[in-house]
């Protein structure tokens, strides 16, 4: 997927981890969303998962992926190990850790869209180097047990919920309500190279 190979993790086991690995920015990598841990053995009410998710549907798994995602661009910026989520920190916890070591004031909506601009500036940078919406899905031996039917359902819903439009690309309020109207990014997908 986008040039990577997939890791042990099979993304028919677990919907949001297929989607995950489809709109990666870095291709089939179970770190980029860990989203199949809402499936799987975690909750997280802060992000609207109170309880385990079922793992074989389509319902909110574009809500999922998308917060997971924009989650897990913080744990990596942060430099701090997703298995804390294991030991029950939550992102109060990560919220206030931030605000200690920096002296920054952020609230939990504050982090939340340090996040998500994080991930949508790296998508960004995919699309501007010619990435696109084909290049969002699974090799077709993995589309048949998902059904392609589903996967684009949820794909579509995934676009939906950030914001973006059916080529995968922020709609102009996305970009202005994420505070990254100067980058260039979002200004040169006309003449972007074609994959």
């Amino acid at each position: 997927i986008k040039g990577l190979e997939l890791p042990s993790h099979d993304p028919r086991a677990f919907y949001s981890q297929a989607l995950g690995y489809a709109t990666s920015p870095r291709g089939a990598c179970h770190l980029q969303s860990y989203s199949h841990g809402l499936e799987a053995w975690m909750t997280m009410p802060e992000l609207g998962f109170p309880e385990i998710a079922e793992r074989l549907s389509t319902e909110r798994k574009g809500e999922m992926v998308a917060k997971m995602q924009n989650l897990m661009s913080l744990f990596d910026s942060l430099k701090t190990c997703k298995f804390v989520l294991y030991a029950g920190v939550e992102i109060k916890n990560l919220v206030e850790w931030l605000n200690a070591i920096t002296g920054w004031g952020f609230d939990r909506r504050d982090f939340l869209l340090a996040g998500e601009r994080i991930f949508n500036l790296k998508t960004a940078f995919n699309r501007r180097e010619g990435f696109r919406v084909k290049n969002d899905t699974l090799p077709l031996r993995f589309l048949k047990d998902i059904s392609e039917s589903k996967f684009e359902r949820m794909k579509r819903d995934y676009y939906t919920f950030r914001g973006w439009n059916e080529e995968g690309i922020p709609l102009p309020e996305t970009i202005e309500r994420l505070g990254l109207t100067s980058v260039d990014f979002f200004t040169t997908f006309a003449g972007a190279r074609r994959r």
